[in-house]
């Protein structure tokens, strides 16, 4: 099929440039700038060259594959990996897991004493079998995030409440375990599942080669140092990385942000095809208490409106920062008879409160890793009241003032998107989507004084990405005095607002 020809900015027109030279770089594509329609120029740029575009799922990667010609093959790092490790460990999937008690029996873990740092002392605590095979399970997870060729003890990451002094001990007590776990995971005759993890690992492994001339690499800002190892090691492939530095909103999961680290050659996408200038000012305030120099532009095609109101009917999305106050407002717009729809973590919070009933029948939970450490209900508010506990504390709030059971029901009661009258999502569920008006939730975490203000860069990221989901409308009430505090400490690069590079095409979105 004939792909229709598209006029590229002056930015675009940069990257497509610097494409052609043949040597890898880095295209830094601020919110809504039209980073895929970039891509899509890129490869077409290049007709007669073998391209790949990897995607980190396969939803993406096949919506891509319908924007690229015929010489680009569009896929995720995983089906690259699944079609060349052996068909005797990719069968493995298809078996059974093992639970946590019984890795705990096969590799006949014995109990450990270490000391939990509780209400601000530290008490000595038993770690138990089936706790001790769930560390087992993830470090093997963790090994297999890494560009490590072999299971090491400090891939057994220890609980953040564990004494300093007793993480060593937890380490060499279980790495005969971590090490028996990974080898029998890629024997193809134990007889236990595996996850995807564990092929893709085998694969990087194997030192792949990509068949490819150059390598697209979309959101390279999440990948995790596997991915970025394989794709540092194709010697005679130009490697583009496309992403935002300020999207970066995975580091738990252990990305480790290419678009900073890499010492590349880079081009810019910094006009907006998405918003106008008022939302750009708001985003280019965030970006100031990033260290970002360079502002992100409006759509001056685009007006987009900027408000300082309480919640108003008109909204198209409502963005949370946690699963917890997303469940809050599903629960209060269902008691107003709305029609809501939720683009938050359902089977996550769906889990969360089944372990609850569990613990509060005092029984143990091995499958929730928030409540694995816990023997009753009792234990986890004394955990609540704790630093490290604030995280859950929003979850057992809602669980204690609605009830396990309405919960539930509430989860049943969700609209389909398309019928819904608004939608209710956590900033990390909205990544990559956008909304006409977007109300911006009042559970961002930071601290403001008569003169100052205190926010992380981990929510300073969070909250430049739910407010670039907007297209015509932001609602900013919530988080209003931070955005002036912000403003004040701008680089005068980002204070002004600047004519941007280029104009954006109606045909480039």
């Amino acid at each position: 099929m004939q792909k229709p020809q598209l006029n590229a900015t002056y930015e675009q027109s940069i990257a497509i440039d610097n494409a052609r030279l043949g040597q890898s770089f880095k295209v830094v594509a601020y919110a809504g700038t039209g980073k895929t329609t970039t891509l899509q120029m890129i490869s077409n740029a290049m007709p007669e060259r073998r391209g790949m575009y990897l995607a980190f799922n396969k939803a993406i990667a096949s919506e891509a594959q319908q924007k690229f010609h015929r010489n680009v093959d569009s896929r995720t790092f995983h089906s690259l990996a699944y079609r060349s490790v052996p068909r005797e460990i990719t069968d493995k999937l298809r078996l059974p897991r093992l639970s946590p008690s019984f890795v705990a029996k096969e590799y006949r873990l014995e109990p450990i004493t270490l000391r939990r740092l509780m209400g601000g002392r530290y008490e000595q605590y038993v770690l138990m079998p089936s706790r001790l095979a769930s560390i087992v399970v993830n470090a093997v997870g963790y090994f297999c995030s890494t560009n490590s060729q072999y299971p090491a003890p400090r891939h057994i990451q220890a609980p953040s409440w564990l004494h300093a002094d007793d993480i060593a001990a937890l380490q060499q007590h279980l790495y005969p375990a971590l090490e028996r776990r990974w080898l029998d995971s890629i024997n193809p005759q134990h007889q236990a599942g595996i996850g995807h993890d564990i092929y893709l690992k085998l694969w990087a492994l194997s030192e792949p080669y990509i068949p490819a001339d150059y390598v697209l690499f979309d959101e390279a800002q999440d990948a995790d140092p596997l991915m970025l190892g394989i794709l540092l090691k194709q010697q005679n492939t130009q490697v583009i990385y496309v992403g935002d530095a300020h999207q970066q909103i995975y580091a738990w999961r252990g990305a480790i942000n290419a678009m900073q680290k890499l010492p590349l050659p880079e081009s810019r996408l910094t006009t907006s095809f998405r918003f106008g200038d008022e939302i750009a000012d708001v985003a280019n305030a965030l970006l100031g208490g990033l260290n970002e120099t360079v502002p992100l532009h409006g759509n001056p095609n685009q007006k987009s409106s900027v408000y300082n109101k309480p919640h108003t009917k008109k909204r198209d999305a409502i963005l949370c920062r946690t699963n917890a106050r997303a469940m809050e407002l599903l629960l209060a717009g269902l008691v107003n008879g709305d029609k809501v729809s939720l683009q938050a973590d359902h089977g996550k919070i769906s889990k969360f409160i089944d372990a609850a009933t569990i613990l509060k029948q005092g029984k143990r939970v091995t499958d929730v890793p928030e409540l694995a450490w816990f023997n009753s209900w009792h234990d986890v508010h004394e955990y609540c009241e704790t630093h490290e506990g604030s995280d859950i504390k929003p979850l057992v709030k809602l669980v204690d003032d609605h009830g396990t059971s309405p919960l539930k029901k509430a989860l049943e009661k969700i609209t389909p998107i398309i019928d819904a009258d608004y939608v209710i999502s956590t900033a990390h569920k909205a990544k990559g989507l956008e909304w006409e008006r977007v109300h911006l939730e009042d559970d961002y975490q930071f601290k403001l004084n008569q003169h100052d203000y205190k926010i992380s860069d981990e929510e300073l990221r969070l909250l430049y990405v739910a407010a670039t989901r907007a297209k015509t409308s932001l609602n900013i009430h919530h988080i209003y005095d931070l955005v002036q505090r912000l403003k004040v400490k701008m680089p005068a690069s980002l204070r002004k607002r600047s004519q941007p590079a280029t104009t954006p095409e109606k045909n480039t979105v």
